[in-house]
Formats: structure tokens, sequence, C-alpha cells
């Protein structure tokens, strides 16, 4: 439910403030101050979507269609190759990918996912609003959207957000940073409550639970052979390949097992023929003995040589499925949803709340100086940042410090281009 401009004014009266924040401004800003000015000072137009944000988009949307039952489970992964399809025959530079081989990667790890999503088991709800209160230098008034929320079997109220970016910056610092945005929407339903088929029930921040959703991802989880179980996050489109190691493990171990259960045997025939060994002790190891070598039997059905292991492991890579492997490789390892789940510990949400109320805070300030220039001024683009400034930033054309990058390392790629004065003599042969 998105809310019109009629009900956002409603909302700024009723809490008597001139604006409302989002946290896609906050994020803008903490991102590069010089981009903040550009989009919300200067108030120039974007350029739209890039491939990240048009992918992004249309993997929220077909999964909270589903959850809406506006489709079928099985009409997800037909729809996305629909969409695949239309961007395709689109052709748009703005929302090409860097490389084939990322492109490539991206579609297929969304693939697997609307092929094998574990869906949630809950009555979810999909973008619902939610307003949330800070108090610094002024008055600030968050309204945003949460993607997905439920309740779980212990009444928490589960906020799900759904992230087709990479993994790498959603652990340690990074995703505490991450999931500000989040934190906003539970710091606002701990304010406000939330309407839960038609009542208003109130939720304390310890009865609130913010997880994401990485939709590219997957969590492999199998049991060790000291009876813990292991789980490894992988890319969907290379989840057994990811596992080829511990799969070899596996279908090697098999041959190591039978070696050590036929010295177990050795050991009871050892006790059996000892003189001290009653009758009544004799029949007892015969019957270990009887039951150890049925194990070993079974287990001869699931012995290989090398060539014939590579030769499943390679075909596993490659069709990215267990199945052909024996039932037991099958068995022992559970796929499921890559979810990444933040604590909210009253750290966490205490540094959450200064971060973000700084931030508006230093907004607020260089929003009043009258050289705009001046008070939203960066420094120069280090290639370290400049993933960003090159892929994912809708201002680029309009940046004065992206075109001096652009600049720079042209020049420095022409220098380089050129050789040097020995290089030269020598090409020529006058060296």
């Amino acid at each position: 439910m998105r809310l019109n401009y009629d009900q956002l004014d409603i909302i700024k009266e009723k809490m008597g403030v001139d604006k409302l924040w989002s946290f896609s401004k906050i994020s803008t800003y903490d991102q590069c101050s010089w981009l903040y000015k550009l989009k919300y000072i200067d108030k120039i137009k974007s350029r739209g979507d890039n491939c990240y944000t048009y992918f992004g988009s249309i993997a929220h949307e077909l999964i909270q269609d589903f959850y809406e039952d506006k489709i079928k489970f099985e009409e997800m992964i037909s729809k996305f190759e629909d969409k695949v399809l239309e961007w395709q025959m689109l052709d748009d530079p703005k929302l090409k990918f860097s490389t084939d081989k990322e492109r490539d990667g991206y579609i297929e790890n969304l693939r697997h996912y609307f092929k094998n999503v574990q869906t949630v088991p809950y009555k979810i709800t999909n973008e619902q609003p939610v307003l949330a209160i800070f108090e610094g230098l002024e008055k600030y008034v968050f309204q945003g959207y949460l993607d997905s929320e439920f309740l779980d079997d212990e009444g928490n109220l589960v906020i799900l957000d759904y992230k087709t970016s990479s993994i790498s910056g959603f652990s340690g610092k990074q995703l505490f940073k991450k999931a500000r945005q989040l934190i906003i929407y539970a710091i606002g339903i701990s304010q406000h409550g939330r309407m839960i088929n038609g009542e208003m029930r109130q939720f304390p921040l310890d009865k609130i639970r913010i997880r994401y959703d990485m939709q590219k991802y997957c969590n492999v989880s199998f049991i060790q052979k000291n009876g813990k179980t292991k789980t490894t996050k992988a890319e969907r489109r290379q989840w057994v390949a990811h596992l080829a190691n511990q799969l070899r493990k596996d279908l090697e171990g098999v041959s190591k097992d039978i070696e050590k259960l036929e010295k177990e045997i050795g050991k009871l025939k050892r006790k059996s023929n000892m003189k001290k060994t009653t009758p009544e002790e004799a029949e007892g190891y015969s019957v270990s003995i009887g039951e150890i070598q049925e194990q070993i039997e079974s287990m001869k059905d699931n012995l290989y040589d090398p060539m014939q292991i590579n030769e499943m492991i390679e075909k596993a890579t490659l069709e990215n499925s267990l199945a052909v492997f024996p039932k037991f490789i099958q068995d022992k390892y559970t796929v499921e949803n890559c979810y990444i789940d933040v604590e909210l510990t009253d750290e966490v949400i205490e540094e959450a709340r200064e971060a973000i109320i700084s931030l508006l805070d230093d907004i607020t300030v260089k929003s009043k100086e009258n050289d705009k220039d001046q008070a939203f001024n960066r420094s120069r683009i280090e290639n370290s940042e400049s993933f960003y400034c090159v892929n994912l930033c809708d201002m680029k054309d309009h940046c004065t410090f992206y075109k001096e990058f652009k600049e720079h390392n042209t020049m420095f790629v022409a220098k380089n281009d050129q050789p040097s004065d020995d290089e030269l003599l020598a090409m020529l042969g006058l060296g």
C-alpha cells in the first residue's frame, strides 16, 4: 500500500513537521554528500534504473505477488523468464551488466531462487507503511514501507527484506550499517504499534525480528563426522560446485569406513578366539560380526573408484544437482533459503539511533548553508570506491567529480599506453 501525496501531507500536519524522511535520503548522503546535493538540493532528475535495481524490483514483485496469491508458485519462474526476455529486447545500455559473466551468474542465481525458494509458512503482509520518530536538532519523521512482515509462532513480528545484492556486504560491522533501514522500521513499530488482522497491537523491540532473504544465495547444511551440523552459504547457481571437495570426501570416505569396520571385525574375532572368552561371549561377538558384515555389504553399493567419483562430481556440478549421487549423499545435504538475521540488542539499536541522528543533523546543518556547493563538497573519487560511481550512481552524468575521475583515468591509461624512449627505439630497431 503506497501513500499518496495528500495522505503524506496529513501525516506531516499530524506530526508537526514540514517534511518526511526516507532511508534512501540518508543512505544517499552517507554514500556521497555531493550525490545528495544533486538529488535533493538541486533536484536533478535521475537517469533511472540500472541492471541491479531493475532486476531487484522484479525479484521483489514476484515473491510478493506469490505471497499475495496473485500468482502460483510454479508461475514465478515462468514470469521471471518473461521479464528476462523483456530486458533483453529493451537492449538499454543503462541496464547492462559490466560483464557477460556477471550477467549470466546474476540471472542464473535468481532462476534457481524462483524454482526452489522455500516459502514462509505464515500469513505475510507486503508493502505496509511505517513511521518512525527521531529527535535531534529537529524532530525527524521517517516514512517507509516494509517488504514483508509476519507473526511467527512465538508472537514475534518478523520484518523480512529481500536482497539481490552481494552477500559480502552483509557481515561484521557492514551488516549493522546495512540494517539501519530495518532498525528504523523496528523502532517505528515499537513506537506506534502495528495493525494485525484489524487490531492494533504493540510490539516492544525485543518482540521484533529483522531478517534478510539473500535471494541469490542458499544455505547448505550437512552433518559432519563429529555429529555436528555445518552450514555454509553459496551462490545458488553453483552450490554443488561450492561443496565439491566435501562431496569427494563423502564418496572417498566409504572405502575408509569399510576398512575401519573390517578392522573392528578383526578385533572381535580375536576376542572371540581368546581362551578366557566364554561361549556366551563368543556368541555375542559372532552376532556383532554378522551385523557389521551386513553393514559392510550395504556400504559396498556406494563404493566407487576415483574415475567414477570424478565423473559424478563433474556431472553434478554441471547440472547443479545431487541427483546423480547415491541416496546417502542426497539425504545428507539440505538446501534452504539464505537468511541473515540481525539481533536487535540494546547496543545495536542505540548505535544505529546515534548514527541516524548524526546523519540527519549533518544534512540539516549543511542544508541551511548559503553555499551549498561548499557545504556538500566531497573529496575526489578514488579507485577503491569507484564501483558505486561507475555502476550504481544514477547522477554520474551530472557529477563533476565523476567527470574528473573519468578524465584522470583516461589520461592515466593513455600515458601507460605510450612506450618509453628506450622502448620506442627498440621497436624501431634503433636501440
